[in-house]
């Protein structure tokens, strides 16, 4: 207990990865480089399911005012007031 304020450093054995997404077979892996490849795949997927959504809602309320003239109308009268 001579250092009780330092970081451990663990590194965790890797027996099955997927080469094709993030490249070659590593023996020896930092567990912070894996929660970081973990948090990027979760943002990346949030990120892709928000702007699907929003594509979506946009084709919806095409379909619904009846063509991209009167979407483009509304969408100007509601953001200017006039």
């Amino acid at each position: 207990m001579h250092n009780e304020f330092a970081i451990a450093k663990v590194k965790v054995k890797a027996k099955h990865q997927c080469h094709a997404v993030f490249g070659g077979p590593e023996h020896n892996t930092d567990v912070g480089h894996e929660v970081s490849k973990a948090g990027l795949g979760v943002i990346l997927c949030a990120g892709a399911i928000i702007g699907l959504s929003g594509f979506f809602f946009m084709v919806g309320g095409l379909i619904k005012s009846g063509g991209i003239t009167s979407f483009v109308k509304g969408w100007l009268t509601a953001f200017t007031g006039i």
